[in-house]
């Protein structure tokens, strides 16, 4: 096994993962953190069997399971009366087609478990280390402070302003986020609170993620931390700064979003005390994920953010590190890093970029207005032939996106 020096740059989900399989594999690995600790704030996550996968294949997931809950659906409701829409079934349904269960978790959590976990093998993480730019020449990594770190690899894990991407991957331009025309408000609950209201309690027993839908809003909430607190995702009309995930918002505001929404939802906001506000944005596709030199590779939202309606950022960047862990393994010096690194890319490209565009297409389809277009989507919805206006429930691209191997660029599924 050839071991090669590898930089990540960027130690969120995906830049940790991707260091844990590329140690697994033998490489050196140096994690360079902007942040100066770990700093994920208070908010749930999705994690897909797609994800939970890797997660296993890198002898990690028995970290997570007492930090997870297991819900049974996904349950899209209208969002004045709350009736249920569609229902797309999770436990034990998932598991028993894809191998993996579909998992809720805190960010948080997920974070400070893949962290502990790289730590194990001996990767180097370093915090505090702000990029300035790469030399994609060289492959040196060179810190606002004049510091410089230099790799057979780098790895730009910097998230959707990545300094990797626009100084080293796609130089000839600035690569500008794409806002949404939507924000987002995040909040939780803890389990006490929620228990102590008759109107919403069930919540809690009765595990589910629900999704209530309408004219460019929604709200997506679902119990974490294995039921100790309710996660509540706001998405509305509005603007918030991109890469700053913990802007504090304005709880009245929030309230005011949704007063038109199904009084359990007014009734659960009555509970949040604190919000924060998030931005909605996505790349639009790039020209390349590798250097000129092919030194330097993109992962994760540095190559393909991507608006949340899929649930998949974090998983596709989970996919993004297996994958490129995998392609190194056929190279015998560093002179077939080149092309380990195109094949990374071509088995990566298309799949995330197809997914980058579900996502978008799935919050057009949840944030239609009341009309025509409305009522056949909801026809649509709860048709029950497999082929569904949801991209979650649409059987095809659910089987594609769900039963998907990193490891080998298939997928598999059990009817």
């Amino acid at each position: 096994m050839v071991s090669f020096n590898v930089i990540a740059c960027g130690g969120g989900l995906g830049g940790l993962a991707a260091a844990i399989g590329l140690k697994r594999k033998g490489h050196k690995v140096t994690v360079l953190e902007a942040s100066t600790a770990l700093n994920e704030v208070g908010a749930g996550i999705q994690m897909p069997p797609n994800s939970v996968k890797i997660l296993k294949e890198y002898g990690i997931f028995d970290r997570f399971e007492k930090y997870v809950t297991i819900p049974k659906n996904i349950i899209l409701r209208r969002y004045d009366t709350g009736v249920p829409l569609l229902t797309t079934p999770l436990d034990p349904d998932m598991t028993n087609a894809y191998g993996n269960p579909y998992l809720l978790i805190h960010r948080a959590d997920y974070q400070r478990l893949l962290f502990e976990a790289a730590l194990e093998p001996d990767i180097e993480y370093k915090t505090g280390c702000r990029i300035q730019e790469v030399d994609q020449k060289t492959g040196t990594v060179i810190l606002e402070t004049g510091e410089k770190y230099s790799a057979d690899l780098v790895v730009g894990a910097d998230g959707i302003k990545s300094r990797v991407r626009d100084t080293a991957v796609v130089p000839e331009e600035t690569v500008h986020p794409t806002p949404s025309s939507n924000c987002a408000f995040r909040a939780t609950v803890p389990k006490a609170e929620m228990l102590s209201d008759p109107a919403i309690a069930h919540f809690m027993t009765d595990v589910n993620s629900n999704c209530w839908i309408g004219y460019r809003r929604h709200v997506m909430a679902y119990p974490i931390r294995n039921g100790e607190m309710y996660n509540i995702v706001m998405s509305h009309p509005g603007q918030a700064s991109v890469d700053k995930w913990n802007e504090p918002g304005n709880v009245e505001e929030m309230k005011n979003h949704y007063k038109n929404f199904d009084p359990v939802v007014c009734q659960l906001l009555t509970h949040v005390k604190t919000v924060l506000k998030w931005v909605l944005a996505d790349l639009p596709k790039l020209p390349r994920w590798v250097s000129q030199s092919g030194k330097v590779a993109l992962i994760g939202d540095a190559a393909h953010a991507m608006l949340p309606y899929l649930a998949q950022g974090a998983a596709q960047a989970i996919e993004d590190g297996a994958t490129l862990a995998e392609e190194l393994e056929h190279c015998v010096s560093t002179d077939d890093i080149p092309r380990a690194l195109q094949q990374y890319q071509k088995k990566r490209k298309r799949r995330a970029e197809t997914i980058q565009a579900g996502a978008s297409k799935n919050g057009g389809v949840w944030h239609l207005p009341d009309g025509d277009e409305q009522e056949e989507r909801d026809a649509l919805m709860k048709a029950g032939d497999g082929h569904n206006p949801d991209q979650w429930s649409d059987r095809e691209f659910q089987q594609w996106l769900f039963g998907w191997k990193a490891f080998t660029n298939t997928f598999e599924f059990k009817l």
